[in-house]
């Protein structure tokens, strides 16, 4: 018994070890925390191996040794899937292709700055849209510079209303070392410091993107003397003259600039050749030979004929000599914005993308919900998802996909996409938006500094707005109750706010409850730590997509208000697992029509409410990057209507609940990465509808149930090379199934 005992510790303690190896070589952003983990594993590695020699003193060390591996293997996974969602300053990925003599110059020449030992602060200056941000990225991958700083490497978005706060927050994240909890400015200032010392025994780069005129002194606050080897660039618009080198990003030759468009011009398939280079020459010199500009004009041309051309050419002709080079460049994206007007549904959606604040990574989730109700799309939004692909076609938007994403998107829900959308783009976007009378138009976009409400607002005698999407950004100084504000129109209402340390809680505006015709609630709290959520019964029983991101808001607490209509329900880094104190609080009474529970990276969450179960019309179930998330509830077979059932990375997750064999309208289960499950039902083979299972990383999972043969249905598993050899007989008696093996690199440089 007591051999049997020595070896599940050293099986425990070679599964552990093998982890942290393993986290250590893919996760560069907690290397240095996990290092030393693996270092203390290393040491012990000896005395586990001899454990055995000691059988007869192993009963009180097992128990003890097996409780702190597992508590280590969960943090271990735990900064895994943390990273993952948090990785704000890694190095966005490298463009495709780039073209210009000038950026394999610019290139040579801040690649040789960067790697002579010292400390420097680099200006990389141009007008917008020259392509500073995208030369930035493929420095960054540049081999000899991610040879020399390696994980020291971190990419801010600096932005127009730069928050040092958050910036030094994240950076302690990126870094691996716990977050503090910063109270004002100054305090920002020092911890940034502290933090520098730390990590400054090593090279670090740091880029500093887009930096705006107004903000030129945070530059300074990033400067420290104690480091030898430090190297700040900052990408902006302007010259910062007590800063030096400074780089001017030129733009391209006519002739590059000629190549790039026709690059961008022609159709996939070749079957539409660009027009004579005369008219190629002029469409280019219009384009201010800008890669932004070029991009977006060619797009929009691609499969036109000759005589569109030519209509074009004039529009872009008009007025030019009378304005400055960045109102020239507005104005020129807007002219080929005017093209869409033969297809106004994908103009609509890129004015949608304006309600989302600048240099934020929208989640395609959040921008499907918008559009399913304000278009009046299907439920699931394929059509928004395809809407998405074509922003990013026409360059008008970028769609990011995440690594992941291999494994493909199953069941179409696009929920680890997201869009990025330069800065020139949103400016266009938000001044089509605020064409006309503030009462008449159809998207009113507010961005708030501190509590100053536009005059119109503040006016008692306020018409009733028509605007059917709303979008209203407040930053971390707002601190006053919301004046009125009616929305008879209103379809959707997009929340952006920021808190300080001062600042517990977060009010939704009383105008909520006043809105009759809003459907989709969308709140995103873009300051580090989640904030408590206020005013929650302003809610309105007509909506019927709520999305919630880093806010605290229990989600047994929501029984206690009336969402008869609500549909679906998302909760993105959340507390929600603090439990009513009321007895009578019942999901089921509040929200008895929801189709969609999403839930992600809200890792107090332990069980779901039993009552879930019973709301009849419930058709997917994603519960994902949950770390404590221990088990479905027994009655989970109620819930008959289930057509997707998605748990992955629920680490603490051993067994599903045999009622799960009554789920006979599942046509895909995601269990990807639950690394604690065990076994499979016993009686899974009565999901009879089963037609796809992703199984991959699930190291405890050895054998397969017996009655899984009865998956007459089952068409896709996609599993792991060394789990291939338990499906592969399975194919005898299921001779359409499809075996995929999963494979992947892993590449982080998609995330936030």
């Amino acid at each position: 018994m007591v051999e049997c005992a020595g070896a599940a510790v050293e099986t425990a303690f070679g599964e552990l070890f093998a982890l942290v190896k393993d986290v250590v070589k893919t996760v560069a952003a907690f290397r240095g925390l996990l290092e030393k983990i693996e270092f203390t594993l290393s040491s012990i590695k000896p005395v586990i191996n001899q454990i055995d020699t000691y059988s007869s003193m192993l009963d009180r060390p097992q128990e003890e040794l097996m409780e702190s591996s597992n508590s280590m293997l969960a943090n271990a996974e735990a900064l895994q899937s943390e990273l993952e969602v948090s990785g704000d300053l890694a190095v966005p990925a490298a463009p495709d292709f780039m073209v210009g003599s000038e950026v394999v110059a610019s290139l040579s020449l801040l690649k040789e700055q960067l790697l002579q030992e010292g400390a420097s602060v680099t200006v990389v200056t141009a007008p917008g849209g020259c392509g500073k941000t995208t030369l930035l990225k493929k420095l960054c991958h540049e081999a000899a510079i991610k040879g020399k700083f390696k994980d020291k490497i971190m990419f801010v978005p600096v932005s127009k209303k730069p928050n040092l706060t958050d910036i030094v927050q994240k950076m302690y994240q990126h870094n691996g070392f716990k977050v503090p909890k910063i109270k004002s400015e100054e305090g920002a200032a020092y911890c940034l410091q502290q933090l520098l010392k730390k990590i400054g025994q090593n090279p670090v780069l740091l880029v500093l993107d887009d930096v705006w005129k107004e903000s030129e002194s945070i530059v300074d606050k990033f400067v420290c003397n104690d480091i030898k080897d430090y190297k700040i660039v900052v990408t902006s618009r302007y010259e910062f003259p007590h800063f030096c080198p400074v780089h001017h990003l030129n733009p391209l030759t006519h002739d590059e600039a000629v190549e790039l468009f026709r690059r961008c011009v022609t159709v996939d398939d070749g079957s539409k050749r660009a027009p004579d280079t005369e008219l190629l020459n002029k469409m280019v010199v219009h384009c201010k030979r800008l890669p932004l500009v070029i991009r977006v004009v060619a797009k929009s041309l691609r499969g036109k004929d000759y005589a569109f051309w030519n209509k074009k050419l004039h529009e872009l002709s008009e007025g030019h000599s009378l304005l400055d080079l960045e109102t020239e460049i507005l104005a020129c994206l807007r002219k080929s914005l005017d093209d869409l007007d033969g297809d106004p549904l994908i103009k609509e959606r890129f004015m949608d993308l304006g309600s989302f604040p600048e240099d934020c990574k929208i989640p395609a989730t959040a921008l499907i919900d918008l559009w399913v109700e304000l278009y009046k799309l299907d439920f699931d939004g394929v059509r928004a998802a395809t809407d998405l692909y074509e922003l990013d076609y026409r360059n008008l938007a970028d769609l990011v996909f995440p690594r992941r994403d291999s494994r493909d998107d199953a069941d179409e829900s696009y929920r680890s996409h997201y869009v990025m959308q330069h800065d020139l783009l949103r400016e266009l976007a938000i001044m089509e938006c605020n064409q006309g009378e503030v009462v008449n138009r159809e998207r009113l976009i507010l961005d708030l500094m501190a509590n100053n409400f536009p005059n119109w607002w503040r006016e008692q005698q306020q018409q009733p707005l028509r605007a059917r999407l709303v979008s209203i950004s407040t930053d971390g100084k707002f601190s006053t109750s919301w004046p009125n504000l009616e929305l008879p129109a209103a379809e959707a209402l997009v929340l952006n706010f920021k808190t300080n340390m001062q600042t517990k809680t977060y009010a939704l505006p009383e105008f909520i409850a006043n809105s009759p015709k809003l459907k989709a609630l969308i709140v995103t709290n873009y300051s580090f730590f989640p904030t408590e959520l206020g005013n929650f019964h302003v809610i309105g029983s007509n909506l019927r997509r709520i999305r919630f991101e880093r806010v605290t808001v229990p989600f047994l607490n929501m029984g206690k208000i009336c969402l008869q209509a609500l549909e679906k329900i998302s909760f993105f880094m959340c507390n929600i697992g603090q439990a009513s104190t009321s007895n009578d609080a019942k999901i089921l009474d509040a929200m008895p029509n929801l189709k969609e529970v999403d839930i992600d990276y809200c890792n107090d969450l332990v069980r779901l409410p039993d009552d879930i179960c019973e709301i009849k019309p419930l058709q997917k179930l994603s519960i994902t990057n949950c770390h404590n998330f221990s088990a479905l509830p027994e009655q989970i077979g109620q819930s008959t209507s289930l057509e997707v059932v998605r748990l992955n990375s629920c680490t603490a997750l051993s067994l599903l609940p045999d009622s799960i064999r009554s789920l006979q309208n599942v046509r895909l289960l995601d269990i990807f990465e639950c690394l604690n499950l065990s076994a499979l039902p016993d009686q899974i083979g009565q999901m009879v509808n089963l037609k796809r299972i992703n199984i991959i990383g699930c190291p405890k999972l050895s054998g397969l149930p017996k009655l899984i043969v009865k998956l007459r249905n089952l068409r896709k598993v996609v599993c792991e090379k060394e789990k291939a050899v338990m499906w592969g007989p399975l194919k005898n008696t299921l001779p359409s199934l499809d075996i995929t093996l999963f494979e992947e690199e892993p590449n982080l440089d998609w995330l936030k």
